[in-house]
């Protein structure tokens, strides 16, 4: 049996209070998830510090290793496209700081509409959130009167390599809680598509590692902080072009569907973890 762990949502809904800590079904789903993941012959996850976790939770070292998400090739650039998403929402001549995803808790984007607030007399500059999610409702209340934010629904797929190319740079929040716990899938094709992303984690995380580099990365929780590298990336568009060329080149070192079946095929069948494959 071969599991993968894309999060480990047991810990995420802790983190963010969804589960009380103490609760006897918080520590029943904590030995529910330790006894399925102990139970596989290979278990898997997208990053190495989560491959840590897996040894931490009493995962044998022998039975881990990484098989990240790949970018998907359909989300091509699509500069017609982007350019009439531009037009039809009014962001023209604008620097589009593009959120697009789940609205939830472990993704903080309330840190979002704070540094819209700050930065509302920069008229250059329009934040764009779209997706859906248990928060969606409160977001629309916070960022209510802000001239410079946009909220829409997730967009079909057809339309994705549009909206990754009307983006001039990512958004991607982070909670501190959430660190490590999950690495937003989200992050393959933003890096693909050739622009900066500004996250939202600490030193030392996946996603720290993962942005270094081809983007920038403020602290959770500081809302200045985020709006100052949004401000830094508009007012240098060099820059901003500079990040976004190391975010392709890294996501196609990286984040490459063929060389990661590869590595994940050459995991499982290397001389140590063979004999639980049986006969071939």
């Amino acid at each position: 049996m071969w599991i993968h762990v894309q999060d480990f949502e047991v810990e995420a809904a802790l983190a963010t209070g969804l589960m009380d800590q103490g609760r006897l079904s918080a520590r029943l789903a904590r030995w529910v998830e330790g006894a399925f993941l102990k139970s596989g012959d290979f278990v898997s996850t997208i990053s190495p510090q989560m491959c840590a976790k897996l040894v931490a939770k009493g995962v044998a070292a022998g039975r881990v290793f990484e098989m990240r998400n790949w970018s998907d090739a359909r989300f091509a650039a699509d500069p017609t496209g982007a350019a009439r998403v531009r037009s039809a929402w009014g962001l023209t001549g604008k620097t589009v700081a593009l959120y697009s995803g789940n609205i939830a808790r472990k993704q903080g984007i309330e840190i979002l509409v704070e540094a819209a607030r700050l930065l509302q007399d920069r008229t250059d500059i329009s934040f764009v959130i779209c997706g859906e999610g248990p928060n969606r409702a409160e977001l629309e209340r916070l960022a209510a009167g802000l001239g410079n934010i946009q909220l829409h629904d997730l967009q079909p797929a057809e339309k994705m390599g549009a909206m990754l190319t009307m983006a001039d740079l990512h958004l991607l929040p982070q909670i501190a809680g959430a660190a490590d716990l999950v690495l937003p899938s989200k992050l393959t094709n933003m890096l693909a598509s050739g622009r900066p992303v500004v996250a939202t984690t600490e030193p030392g995380t996946g996603l720290y590692s993962e942005v270094d580099g081809c983007g920038l990365v403020t602290l959770p929780g500081d809302a200045a902080a985020l709006a100052a590298a949004i401000t830094a990336l508009t007012d240098d568009p060099a820059r901003r072009a500079e990040l976004g060329q190391a975010a392709q080149d890294r996501a196609s070192q990286r984040w490459m569907k063929d060389p990661i079946i590869d590595r994940a095929l050459a995991e499982i069948t290397q001389d140590g973890r063979r004999s639980v494959l049986g006969p071939r």
